[in-house]
C-alpha cells in the first residue's frame, strides 16, 4: 500500500467520525440585525458607491423633454457609456457612466468636455461592471 494514499485515508477516516459534530454560534441579537440589513440592501439591488458624471440638469416646462433629447445625443456620441435619467423634484437630471474612481469618471469628463462644458463629476450608486 503507498504510504500517501494511506494518509489521505487516515485523513478521510478522521474527516468522517467529526461530521456529525454540531456547532452552535452565540451572537447578540443587533448581529443578526445587520446581517438582516446587508442581505434587504443587497436584494434592492441600487448598485454599490461609485461615480458618474452629471450632463443635465433642469427643472420646469419641457424639462423632462430636453432631459430626454440630452441623453439620447450623448447616447449617439457614447453608445457604450450607459447614461440614466432620473428625476428628483423638481429636477430632471441626466448623468452618465458607471465609474468606481473619482479618477475614472474625471478623465471621462475630460473626454467629453467639449461637449458637455457643463458637465461634471457627481458621487452615485453605480451598476456593477461586466465581469469579462
Amino acid at each position: 500500500m503507498n504510504f500517501k494514499f494511506f494518509i489521505v485515508l487516515l485523513a478521510f477516516s478522521a474527516v468522517a467520525k467529526f461530521s456529525s459534530a454540531q456547532v452552535t454560534v452565540v451572537a447578540q441579537p443587533a448581529i443578526d440585525s445587520l446581517v438582516a440589513k446587508h442581505i434587504r440592501l443587497n436584494e434592492e439591488g441600487k448598485g454599490f458607491p461609485g461615480f458618474r458624471v452629471q450632463i443635465f440638469s433642469d427643472s420646469g416646462n419641457g424639462a423632462r423633454e430636453r432631459a430626454n433629447e440630452k441623453r439620447s445625443s450623448f447616447v449617439s456620441k457614447y453608445p457604450d457609456v450607459p447614461a440614466y435619467l432620473d428625476f428628483n423634484n423638481p429636477n430632471f437630471i441626466v448623468r452618465v457612466g458607471d465609474f468606481r474612481t473619482k479618477l475614472e469618471a474625471r478623465k471621462f469628463l475630460n473626454s467629453i468636455n467639449v461637449e458637455f462644458p457643463y458637465a461634471f463629476v457627481r458621487k452615485d450608486m453605480i451598476q456593477p461592471p461586466p465581469i469579462d
